[in-house]
């Protein structure tokens, strides 16, 4: 008898210790779950950023282009970047491409992030100014396309790039 309350003791302390093995593994292994849904639902700032740019663009794809326009009927490439710093940003910045050119410190093609803004040199008074939205994409107004995002790896765009800039106050990173 006594053998058999041993026996059973026994066999209740390891049923016991086996349970609390198992909670602790799945306790650690729900807090890993956990950790992981977190991080994957956790936006990066720039995420956010880019979210918000595409946002805009989508609000005004394929808008036309029109030199001195600022609405839906047309707009020139320099409006487009004022009116989306505006509402993407809450921030003014100049209505020309020279005057968007000198707001901030230059930054290298490689380390551009959405909301930079890249500028290009079409023709030897020309200038064209667009917003990077992730890697090597950039929203702006095309004269052929109207507002369209393009890659700056494409041939013209490379071709043309002249400088990138990151606004100083801030709003980027």
């Amino acid at each position: 008898m006594k053998y058999s309350l041993f026996s059973r003791q026994f066999k209740n302390l390891s049923m016991l210790s086996l349970a609390l093995i198992l909670v602790g593994c799945a306790s650690q292994s729900q807090k890993n779950t956990t950790q992981a849904v977190v991080s994957e639902r956790s936006d990066h700032p720039l995420q956010h950023v880019e979210k918000k740019l595409l946002g805009y663009y989508t609000d005004w794809r394929g808008t036309p282009y029109r030199l001195g326009g600022n609405s839906r009927k047309g707009i020139d490439c320099s409006a487009f970047v004022k009116n989306a710093y505006q509402s993407v940003f809450a921030v003014q910045v100049p209505r020309t491409t020279l005057g968007l050119a000198t707001i901030g410190k230059s930054v290298k093609k490689t380390e551009l992030v959405p909301g930079d803004l890249v500028l290009f040199k079409t023709s030897r008074s020309i200038r064209h100014v667009g917003v990077v939205v992730n890697g090597n994409k950039f929203m702006h107004v095309s004269e052929k396309n109207g507002v369209m995002i393009s890659a700056l790896d494409n041939v013209y765009w490379r071709k043309k790039y002249w400088k990138a800039v990151r606004p100083e106050n801030g709003i980027i990173l």
